[in-house]
């Protein structure tokens, strides 16, 4: 996923501040996605498990939900030059498929009659398993038929009409209580929050700052998140130095903290010994290893 919340984080909040998010806002997201919750959302596969298996793809989708059933689903949104969300990182689809050209040139019909395994390999090139596999580029579509109890975690890329597609199709699919949306255009969100307030979203930049305004200068007490989920960098966690007591301010207020993309072990492990909710990885395998190890001590007692 790319950079969707971009604000810095500040080390040192007074633990007078941290102690007045003794709980969660009422009303705020963490009322209205009462199904989302730090175990939906623990082990989030980066575009089905890019690691493993043709990124955003229904193949990858299905093998990561059979061996990982609790699994948060994560890919990217984009539409059709005839108006289909398709799952799709890329603003083109060079880079994952035998075609070329922008996503938003293709029709459904011409981006489906791609090969979105042509160019996946996992040594360098020498092989190419999934070549003349028939795995093409799925609609959103498609994959929530497909997963009908799967947890998604879609990033909303450029493009003004898509937000009302997203809700219109999450509505008519029922499925709006088991989406997060995404994206690192402010715009994009502000129109989910303001007219689709069901569907859970991401805190951006904009949200963000707002947060850790009233978190260091303002009324914590009497603020309400905007956002379900904050997803952070990697290399912004480690940069501005979160701590585990920032963590747990920002989740007494009914904020899921996730950290994206992971894939090392050890980098794992601090995260989680840290107190973040969720972490997404190319690798589940890896990280499922992890959550098992730091999970069983806890299974004695």
């Amino acid at each position: 996923m790319g950079e969707m919340v971009l604000f810095l984080l500040r080390v040192g909040i007074p633990a007078a501040v941290v102690a007045l998010a003794a709980g969660a806002a009422a009303g705020g997201p963490a009322d209205r996605h009462a199904g989302l919750t730090r175990a939906t959302v623990r082990l989030c596969a980066h575009r089905g498990g890019k690691g493993l298996w043709p990124e955003s793809t229904l193949l990858a989708y299905r093998e990561v939900s059979k061996h990982f059933p609790s699994v948060l689903l994560e890919g990217d949104a984009r539409l059709t030059a005839d108006g289909h969300i398709v799952l799709m990182h890329d603003d083109t689809v060079d880079r994952t498929t035998n075609g070329q050209g922008a996503v938003a040139q293709f029709t459904l019909a011409e981006i489906k009659a791609l090969d979105a395994g042509y160019r996946f390999t996992q040594d360098d090139g020498k092989s190419f398993p999934y070549r003349g596999q028939g795995i093409t580029v799925p609609t959103f579509e498609e994959a929530l038929q497909t997963l009908p109890d799967a947890v998604f975690l879609i990033e909303l890329k450029r493009g003004s009409a898509l937000p009302e597609a997203m809700i219109a199709l999450l509505r008519r699919m029922n499925a709006t209580q088991r989406v997060i949306l995404a994206s690192f255009h402010e715009a994009l969100l502000q129109v989910v929050r303001k007219t689709a307030p069901e569907i859970a979203t991401c805190f951006t930049f904009g949200s963000g700052i707002r947060m850790l305004q009233a978190l260091r200068d303002g009324d914590w007490a009497a603020y309400t998140p905007e956002d379900l989920l904050l997803a952070l960098p990697d290399e912004l966690e480690q940069r501005y130095a979160l701590t585990a007591e920032e963590i747990r301010a920002i989740q007494a207020k009914g904020v899921l903290v996730q950290v994206h993309t992971v894939n090392r072990h050890d980098e794992m492990v601090r995260l989680l010994e840290l107190g973040v909710d969720s972490i997404i990885t190319d690798y589940p395998d890896v990280l499922a290893e992890v959550l098992a190890q730091i999970d069983r001590p806890s299974q004695g007692l």
